[in-house]
């Protein structure tokens, strides 16, 4: 099995980084590291436990400690022992799940304290029963990775070429904090950059009887204000003001106290639109045309699947692609945690986010069409072709929708959100472009990317594989080459797989270098003048059977001479635009 560069695994409590930057208490009691664990058909299961497993990695993943298939008949019993520290309650424990994949039922001292569905999003509870002394955490997963209900992005049960070892368990941080009896639930940072202000939402537990927002430069006071009775305070940032660009990932502190609980976090001023440059409509990072160099990352490890082996490595893969001359990448079908968005925000990397998909799986051979041929389908009516029969499946997207734009809305890094990859689940995408609008008026929505654009969204988005790149724009919409590339080349030793999916191959790193650079300069620098805004090259790192990573999959090799493609990179730009 291949394991990360420069991990640093901590079996006591690994990944041990408070887990919400944006939004942090000075209380943090980090419950990741080893768990008693079986893996069983018992539901009633609480006694025995012949495993253990390291939490937060998932049960499929070699840092698990476990790496044994999960199917729809079994089930995952985790258990841990805990006490709380005598001087750690201020009146209310709450318990924090990062993440669990894919329906949970939570138990403290034999009582079932809590219930989630969904594998992306966070989720707490109170922990109402707790003891002095030694407490008794058990946590039952079912996971029935190909269900059509739930969002599952790339895993699989049979995985293999485009899909993916399953995700199964506990894969986030697992955390106690403690609060006073009336919390601040949460805040909604709006920047208004055009007014040099910041607008902050509250939701506060109880009556907000006092209030303080400070906003912070470095150590500077810029601005500072109290609530009004509708929970909202602006403040104005202009004696101080900074904008956010990947160039100069500016960031302001925030603190925020009601009554007695009190959070930090942080924002940034930056806006993200469409402008009209030299006759067509592009992407304009506050207020001026900025030319996306993107690629996709999709967020799987070696030995850690969708979990990171560390905070390390997070930070390492943006840095990399900020080495390499990007300024932004595709977050893939994925909900990541919150600290590779923070990374994003302090180290400059713009974030366009895809929503998870579910449903059935696309049929095979639209999957080998698609590519070549363009076809429309109503996916209004068409749900079936869509793997949408379900109106189970439908009716979970809708309602996670809102949550998912609730969790990331304060990240100052996603300019836009991606609805729907190349058909896959795709349904009433117009509706829902529409609905999506309405929850978040500051960010550009790619409704369609890849394939069946139904004409809606801010993006005309194509993906370009196995025949040179070329679009034309539509005058409408801006124009995104939002997948395109994927050239694969394998570095033995840094590859398990024997299988590989059928991508241009090259049999040395000197010709794939040559060859993205070439592809970089002779297809995509064109296409600016066409009114091209944005590319997004495939992709960050080999996932399994897909060699074509910029990395490979253990991210211990760079495959390509970065320096070089750094400097292909800094042509691809707008006159008067991007500040390279």
């Amino acid at each position: 099995m291949l394991t990360s560069e420069g991990r640093k695994i901590d079996k006591d409590c690994p990944r041990s980084e408070y887990p919400t930057p944006q939004f942090q208490r000075d209380s943090y009691l980090c419950l990741n590291g080893m768990w008693d664990f079986s893996l069983d058909e018992d539901p009633q299961n609480h006694s025995v436990f012949p495993y253990r497993i390291l939490v937060p990695f998932a049960v499929e993943s070699e840092l698990s400690g476990i790496q044994k298939e999960v199917t729809a008949k079994h089930v995952m019993h985790y258990r841990r022992f805990f006490e709380v520290p005598e001087d750690f309650d201020k009146g209310r424990i709450l318990l924090h799940f990062e993440a669990v994949d894919q329906v949970c039922d939570v138990f403290l001292n034999g009582v079932k304290i809590g219930h989630h569905e969904g594998g992306y999003l966070p989720f707490a509870m109170d922990l109402l029963e707790l003891k002095r002394g030694k407490n008794e955490l058990l946590v039952d997963v079912y996971d029935d990775t190909d269900s059509d209900v739930y969002p599952r992005g790339k895993q699989r049960l049979k995985r293999g070429g485009i899909w993916y070892t399953p995700t199964s368990g506990i894969w986030g941080t697992v955390w106690m904090e403690s609060v006073p009896k009336q919390v601040i639930q949460s805040i909604r940072i709006t920047p208004l950059f055009d007014e040099k202000k910041v607008k902050i939402q509250l939701k506060f537990e109880g009556r907000a009887e006092s209030s303080l927002v400070q906003a912070y430069f470095g150590s500077r006071l810029v601005s500072s204000g109290s609530f009004d009775e509708n929970g909202v305070v602006v403040l104005d940032v202009a004696p101080c003001f900074r904008e956010w660009t990947p160039e100069t990932p500016n960031l302001y502190d925030l603190r925020v106290r009601v009554n007695s609980d009190e959070v930090t976090s942080y924002f940034a001023m930056r806006k993200f639109s469409s402008v009209v440059h030299n006759g067509h409509r592009v992407f304009a990072l506050n207020n001026k045309p900025y030319f996306l160099k993107g690629v996709l990352d999709q967020g799987y490890f070696a030995d850690g699947g969708l979990t990171a082996p560390s905070d390390a490595a997070l930070s390492n893969d943006i840095k990399l692609l900020k080495e390499m001359g990007f300024n932004m990448a595709r977050k893939h079908i994925k909900i990541e945690c919150m600290r590779w968005y923070y990374h994003c925000d302090r180290l400059g990397l713009i974030v366009m986010q895809d929503f998870v998909c579910g449903g059935k799986y696309p049929k095979q051979l639209l999957l080998w069409l698609c590519p070549f041929f363009t076809f429309h389908f109503d996916d209004s009516t068409r749900f079936p072709l869509f793997g949408r029969a379900n109106k189970k499946s439908r009716d979970f997207f809708e309602k996670e929708l809102p949550e998912v734009v609730d969790h990331l809305y304060n990240v100052p890094s996603i300019a836009a959100w991606t609805l729907f990859n190349e058909g896959w689940g795709q349904f009433d995408s117009v509706r829902l472009t529409e609905t999506l609008r309405e929850l978040d008026p500051t960010r550009l929505i790619d409704a369609n990317s890849g394939w069946f654009d139904q004409k809606n969204g801010d993006f005309y988005s194509r993906h370009i594989y196995f025949r040179k790149a070329r679009m034309k724009n539509d005058g409408k919409r801006i124009m995104l080459l939002s997948e395109f590339g994927a050239y694969s080349h394998v570095v033995e030793g840094h590859c398990d797989y024997t299988k590989r999916t059928p991508y241009k191959y090259f049999s040395s790193q000197e010709k794939l270098r040559k060859s993205i650079v070439k592809c970089l300069k002779n297809e995509i620098l064109p296409l600016i003048e066409e009114g091209l805004s944005g590319m997004v090259w495939t992709q960050l790192s080999d996932v399994e059977e897909e060699t074509n990573g910029l990395t490979t999959y253990d991210r211990k090799i760079v495959k390509v001479d970065k320096n070089k493609i750094k400097d292909a990179n800094a042509l691809l730009k707008f006159d008067g635009g991007n500040r390279d």
